[in-house]
């Protein structure tokens, strides 16, 4: 019964569309007059001819292949979208790692304008009066002691060789162990690392200030680069721990201040 009133309601669009283009002479497309299709000569469109069935046929033929028409184009339109959704997700990855990568180059910066103002604002050391044999190889040796940090330092702020630097720093260290450097040469290391990428690496030195050097006055901005690196790692509670040492053992310094803002941001 559906199917009846469903090519009786479908006959009629056809019936509707056959009187819109009566008036108009038809020539038939087919070659003969035993059904199919015609073209108006008004504006050319397609009107079947035939039985009722062979109508509704070509009518369901027509619709079939518009919808499998507009099912492929909907499917090119889906993957088009994942294909740009992919490639915004890599941007912004990609965008991200450039802001990280910029956020410790600009650390180290600040690191090395301190150094440098630290460096020039020092008095230089009187060289010794007439002094005896001993305490002249006391005198040599620390010299060679200041060559050896200076040449490492410079490696960074004047030659901007890291890679070397960080081999240079080393083995002060092992040369010099008790020089009073050495806190300072183990930042250094830290914070050129940091740069490289290497996290771990960075967090062995800088615990090393923190936990090794409590007198040190590199040891809040260690503790501040250990909260950094916990922060990066998504430990947010440790990173917490290191912001808050800073905060409560360094108050009002500025090492305090970029804690507190880093911790803002937890």
């Amino acid at each position: 019964m559906k199917s009846v009133y469903k090519q009786a309601v479908v006959a009629l669009a056809v019936l509707v569309a056959l009187n819109a283009h009566a008036a108009a002479p038809v020539s038939d497309l087919g070659g003969d007059s035993s059904g199919g299709v015609v073209l108006s000569g008004n504006n050319g469109a397609i009107v079947p001819t035939g039985s009722l069935e062979d109508r509704v046929a070509l009518l369901e033929r027509t619709l079939n292949a518009r919808l499998r028409l507009q099912a492929e184009l909907q499917q090119q339109v889906d993957s088009l979208q994942g294909e740009v959704s992919e490639l915004r997700g890599q941007l912004e990855q990609q965008t991200y790692q450039m802001e990280q990568s910029q956020e410790r180059q600009r650390q180290l910066y600040q690191e090395l304008d301190k150094v440098a103002s630290s460096q020039q604002a020092a008095p230089a050391a009187p060289a010794p009066a007439a002094a005896t044999p001993a305490a002249a190889a006391n005198y040599s040796t620390n010299q060679d002691e200041n060559q050896a940090y200076d040449a490492a330092v410079n490696m960074v702020l004047k030659e901007k060789n890291y890679d070397k630097a960080i081999p240079a720093f080393q083995g002060f260290i092992k040369q010099y162990p008790s020089s009073g450097y050495v806190p300072n040469a183990h930042y250094w290391l830290g914070q050129l690392l940091f740069n490289k990428g290497d996290r771990a690496g960075a967090s062995a030195q800088f615990s090393t200030v923190a936990n090794k050097y409590s007198k040190s006055p590199k040891r809040a901005d260690a503790l501040l680069k250990l909260g950094m690196l916990a922060q990066l790692d998504g430990k947010k509670a440790e990173a917490k721990s290191f912001y808050e040492q800073v905060i409560k053992g360094y108050p009002g310094t500025t090492s305090a201040k970029l804690a507190e803002q880093s911790q803002a941001k937890l």
